[in-house]
């Protein structure tokens, strides 16, 4: 009974460990709610596809605007989905709408692969967005997904190794007190 209560806590004291794990090169299951102020829409690209999904939030969306210096849209991939007007070109993608869009969807892999938010914030000359008539145009704020594997920091190693060491000493003086050793 002793022994499973020990391989437990060894366990747990590892599983704490490893919620320290550096990700600030990833960001993994971030719900789009997260990104930022619930007032202002969401951009999420992702990385490992191109994919840019427009998330709303709490508010409308009747217009957007994207642009870049470098014409690396890739305009066929695009999906409109204000119902209104719109342009896709490799310097520009924009849609407006009398009809505000609630919600979340899909505007294509449009963009090109493998960007951070770094990279992403340079890529886009213009990322604006207008919620409802009359209010002012915001920029979008930016999420970037990735699959990219997170790596342990090292004092996530060496917390690791000391819960093991420690789990080690208790299981010594356990046999030790058990042989009636002290």
């Amino acid at each position: 009974m002793i022994r499973r209560q020990m391989i437990f806590a060894g366990l747990l004291l590892l599983g704490f460990g490893f919620l320290g794990a550096d990700t600030s090169n990833a960001m993994f299951m971030l719900s789009p709610a997260e990104a930022g102020d619930p007032n202002v829409p969401d951009l999420v690209y992702f990385a490992d596809t191109g994919e840019v999904v427009l998330d709303s939030e709490s508010t409308d969306i009747i217009g957007y605007v994207l642009e870049n210096a470098t014409d690396s849209f890739l305009p066929a991939n695009h999906t409109a989905i204000l119902g209104g007007v719109g342009t896709s070109l490799t310097s520009i993608t924009e849609e407006a709408t009398l009809s505000p869009f609630t919600g979340s969807a899909s505007i294509g892999a449009i963009f090109p692969t493998g960007m951070d938010l770094t990279d992403l914030d340079l890529f886009l000359t213009n990322r604006s967005v207008s919620r409802t008539l009359g209010s002012p145009i915001v920029d979008f704020d930016l999420v970037v997904v990735s699959n990219e594997a997170v790596v342990p920091e090292p004092s996530t190693y060496a917390m690791a190794g000391a819960a093991l060491a420690g789990l080690g000493i208790c299981a010594w003086r356990r046999r030790q007190n058990a042989v009636g050793i002290r």
